[in-house]
């Protein structure tokens, strides 16, 4: 059902704000806006009022605005800030929403701040929400789980991000977030992405995509001299399950002229003609999860079987000299990792080159 078939309700005014932790860094990565704010500007049917705030690029709060209800999404290291923004509405009298991977996982230590929890993937509850909270009846909480599962992902409404949020036009130095998928098959013991977006593999429509990516050019990308093409960060779980699909995907990504980084499994990595395909494609940066370099700790991940520190040697060498950059995520395990293993893991980052390496702490949900 379309938003144009759904019963007319009170339309909303709405403010989405993207929390900054105390300790997150200052990357020139950081997308033009956080897609989980993006999701939900696109679900929103347009009779409601959707303003967006993202401490990310020093946007202020207001908290003084009239608003029907303050919606806070966050990761873990934004979650202390979110906390704090929403205690401050909540004190004025504004209903919050909280929300987003943190919360989903945290919900008794979020409740405390929050008159509503919302948990996992919101296609199939946003509508529900909105119409709650237009008459009155907003519950404490809402989860994915008690709907039905998300089948299809929708079209970013890349406009109307750009006329809710405070962002101006980039060159082809900054990110334009985009996905072309959600969802991964695969369950790593590490990873929350099979408890929050799900198993469930699902692409976008082809000409659907196309279309987003020349509406976003029209409204966040200004060529340069220097950078004639846009930058576009996917932000797809797993681009590629099988190498049929990872090839189709790159090569309707081919045919819309730009730049992209994305997450990617090492695995396609050792295939010349998945590189080739990567490189033709525009793709500028593969981030790699390589976990560790420990073959000990690979190997409680269950993956020492098949990846080791000579082979990651081997694939970052091969790709830069095919001409893809390769950026490293390396996890730190307080139970598997001494100083020692940490004091190696930067010898081997130096060694071998790799581009802008991401260290992060596992932490417990």
């Amino acid at each position: 059902m379309s938003n144009l078939e759904l019963p007319r309700i009170k339309p909303l005014k709405i403010l989405l704000i993207a929390p900054k932790g105390k300790k997150d860094s200052k990357s020139n990565q950081k997308p033009l806006f956080n897609m989980a704010v993006g999701v939900l500007v696109s679900l929103t049917p347009p009779e409601h009022h959707i303003e967006i705030v993202d401490e990310h690029f020093g946007d202020e709060i207001n908290y003084d605005g009239k608003y029907d209800f303050v919606g806070i999404t966050s990761r873990t290291i934004d979650a202390t800030r979110g906390y704090e923004v929403a205690d401050k509405f909540r004190k004025k009298g504004t209903k919050v929403m909280l929300g987003g991977l943190h919360v989903s996982f945290n919900t008794e230590e979020a409740r405390p701040h929050a008159d509503c929890i919302v948990c996992g993937e919101a296609e199939n509850l946003w509508l529900t929400v909105l119409e709650d909270v237009a008459n009155n009846r907003l519950k404490p909480s809402y989860d994915s789980k008690d709907f039905p599962p998300v089948k299809e992902i929708i079209p970013i409404d890349y406009e109307r991000i750009a006329t809710a949020s405070k962002r101006e036009k980039v060159d082809g130095t900054k990110s334009i977030p985009i996905y072309v998928t959600r969802g991964c098959p695969f369950e790593c013991s590490f990873c929350v992405t099979p408890n929050y977006t799900g198993k469930l593999y699902r692409s976008q429509k082809p000409e659907e995509l196309k279309k987003q990516i020349e509406i976003a050019k029209k409204v966040f990308f200004k060529p340069t001299r220097k950078s004639s093409k846009p930058w576009f960060m996917l932000t797809d779980e797993n681009l590629g399950v099988s190498k049929k699909k990872l090839w189709e995907s790159l090569d309707l990504i081919k045919e819309c002229n730009i730049n992209f980084s994305v997450f990617f499994s090492i695995n396609f990595l050792e295939d010349k003609v998945t590189v080739k395909k990567l490189v033709d494609a525009g793709c500028i940066m593969v981030l790699v999860g390589f976990e560790s370099i420990n073959q000990s700790t690979l190997e409680a991940y269950n993956k020492g079987h098949v990846n080791s520190a000579e082979k990651y040697s081997r694939l970052i060498e091969e790709c830069r000299q095919a001409g893809l950059n390769v950026q490293g995520n390396f996890l730190i395990n307080p139970e598997l990792d001494s100083f020692e293993d940490m004091d190696n893991l930067v010898k081997f980052v130096g060694k071998n080159g790799i581009f802008m390496p991401i260290f992060q702490i596992i932490t417990p949900l």
